[in-house]
Order: C-alpha cells, then sequence, then structure tokens
C-alpha cells in the first residue's frame, strides 16, 4: 500500500477476526479492535456511521500525507464490512489509549519529563500537519492517542486542506489547552461532566470568547505554564510560532529534566519492543482514490 501516492490498500472483513471490542465512539464513527487472521497482531477499525463516502475519502487522502510521520497515527489501509457500502478505515492499534485515559490511569507516575515529551510530540505533529497545510480541526485529549510511550495524533473526520499557507503564528495555537491538561490531568472548565449540557456549552465558549483561561496548576513549572499561556492568547500576533514553541520546549527540557533521562533511550527502547511484534503486511489490493478526489 502507499497511501502517500493516493494508493490505498483493500482488504476484505472475513480476513479479519474478533471484530467486536469497541475502544471508541462518536457522533460519525466508531472504533473497534480485531487481529489479523492466523497473526496476533492488533489493529484498530474505524467503521463510519454518519458519513458520506467524499468524506470518508477526504479522510483517507489526508493521512496519507503524513502517514509516515512518527507522531500521528498510521492507516495501514480501508476495508467494507459485511453489508455495507462504506469504507472502513484499517489504522495502527495504539495500545495504551487516549491521551485522557493515560493521564487518568497514569496520575501517579506521570513524571514531568513525561509531560515535556508528550508535548513536544504534540507540538511536532501539529508542525508536520500544517506543512502540508492541513487544519486537524478537532484536536482534543480523546483523538491524541498513546502508543510505546509517544502520541499518535488521530481522527481526521473533520480535518480539511487550507487554502493558502497557513501563518506561522497560526500553528502554535492548535496545542494550547492539551498542554495545560498535561500537567493538571483534569478537563477544561470541566467540560467533560457539562457536555450533555448545551446551556453550559455556551457558557464556555462565551468566556472563551471573552478571555477566560483555565488556572495553571500550581506545582507546574513557570516557565512551561508562560509558554502554553502564550499560546492561549486571543491575537494571533501573540502567540509564539510552532518552531519557536518546540525550541522554548527543548530549552526549558535542558533546564529541568535530569542529565540522566534521555527522551531518545525511550524512543530506542520502545523501537527495539515494538519490533518483536512487527506490524504484519495485510495483503491487500489496490485502489486509486485520487479519482474519488
Amino acid at each position: 500500500m502507499d497511501v502517500n501516492s493516493g494508493q490505498c490498500a483493500t482488504s476484505n472483513y472475513y480476513e479479519f477476526e474478533n471484530l467486536s471490542k469497541t475502544i471508541g465512539f462518536g457522533g460519525s464513527a466508531s472504533v473497534y479492535t480485531a487481529k489479523w487472521m492466523g497473526t496476533t497482531t492488533t489493529y484498530a477499525i474505524k467503521r463510519f456511521c454518519n458519513s458520506s463516502r467524499d468524506d470518508i475519502i477526504n479522510e483517507v487522502y489526508l493521512m496519507g500525507k503524513v502517514n509516515c510521520y512518527p507522531n500521528i497515527i498510521k492507516i495501514c489501509g480501508v476495508m467494507t464490512l459485511e453489508g455495507e457500502a462504506n469504507y472502513s478505515l484499517i489504522l495502527k492499534y495504539a495500545n495504551s489509549g487516549t491521551l485522557g485515559e493515560y493521564l487518568r490511569e497514569n496520575a501517579a507516575t506521570f513524571r514531568w519529563e513525561d509531560q515535556l515529551k508528550f508535548a513536544n510530540d504534540i507540538a511536532s505533529a501539529v508542525l508536520c500537519l500544517h506543512s502540508y497545510q492541513i487544519i486537524h480541526g478537532d484536536l482534543h485529549s480523546g483523538n491524541v492517542l498513546i502508543h510505546q510511550h509517544s502520541i499518535k495524533i488521530a481522527d481526521f473526520g473533520r480535518s480539511r486542506l487550507h487554502g493558502s499557507v497557513i501563518s506561522k503564528k497560526e500553528k502554535a495555537f492548535g496545542p494550547r489547552v492539551l498542554f495545560w491538561k498535561l500537567t493538571t490531568r483534569k478537563s477544561p472548565f470541566d467540560f467533560e461532566t457539562k457536555n450533555n449540557d448545551p446551556f453550559e456549552i455556551i457558557k464556555i465558549k462565551t468566556n472563551i470568547l471573552e478571555g477566560v483561561r483555565e488556572r495553571p496548576s500550581p506545582s507546574t513549572n513557570h516557565k512551561f505554564v508562560t509558554l502554553y499561556e502564550r499560546c492561549w492568547q486571543c491575537e494571533p500576533h501573540e502567540r509564539p510560532e510552532i518552531g519557536q514553541l518546540i525550541s522554548e520546549l527543548n530549552n526549558i527540557e535542558s533546564l529541568v529534566v535530569p542529565c540522566s533521562f534521555s527522551f531518545k533511550e525511550i524512543e530506542t527502547t520502545d523501537e527495539s519492543h515494538e519490533s518483536e511484534n512487527e506490524e504484519v503486511n495485510v495483503p491487500c489490493y489496490d485502489c486509486d482514490i485520487n479519482k474519488y478526489v
């Protein structure tokens, strides 16, 4: 499969087994785990509920443009489930769930070094997306996955190609609330308990437009607080450029992370562990998605 060139692998649903466990759902899609028949390799299958064929093709196309980037979830192919006409996506499975789940389950052991690494991963992924003029459109902790201690940005259902070059200031706006959540492990404005109340949602949106922001955790490094507070400024010219954001994250790391700690060592260890469970190449046929775009 070569989704980067517009060639996307197609597979048959009966070549997968144990397609039952739901690991995520939303208004337009549900995500299940499945194993490639005769192997122990797990994939995530994204089944669309209320999306048009054009919307699905657009999502495949955009994911294909950034499919090789390490901090963006990989699309492995597409298939049609039994009795359905629309495509479902075959995605690489992230073994540690969403960022929100990960923070809840690892609150006691989530270190300052982890916060910085995840922040850097998120910023790097956003930089990659915008270098291809892609606006994610729905970047929150439920669409940020964790695999082998690395961030994987997912769910391109609301993503789109920007019609012109994205401004450097606009680039630093996306990760703002995620950085705050990394340090507090909380939902901004207690959103998760209020998202079924339309009046509360309107109130939260109004407050944000009027400049109301969440308070930082008292234990957070003040340089990191200053950095993410600059990212959520209303005026684009007051935000740091995305490259500057990454540079300042690296500077903070050099000041506060112990010399004995190495992000590179973590990544190397994870890669060697993953190679032991190397992804199975899914036998498939190629289809040209360019003709649908």
